[in-house]
């Protein structure tokens, strides 16, 4: 099982995470974060295929994907 943690709380809302998402697993939250902003959120968790794209290609470095082997 697959996790992608997003720092709500740092995101910039770039969209960088979103551009380079080659299953479209990411995109805008519809609700504005504390700072005023529409940050990065998991759109599609099932469509994701642990390339850690989005992980790499953040400026901000608030994502984070982690994999866990199913129990």
């Amino acid at each position: 099982m697959t996790k992608i943690y997003i720092d709500e709380k740092i995101c910039t809302g770039c969209g960088i995470c979103i551009e380079f998402c080659p299953k479209e697993v990411l995109a805008y939250s519809s609700q504005r974060s504390s700072g005023g902003i529409y940050h990065a959120c998991v759109a599609n968790m099932a469509a994701c295929t642990h390339c850690h794209l989005c992980e790499l290609y953040c400026p901000a470095f608030v994502i984070s994907v982690e994999e866990k082997e199913d129990e």
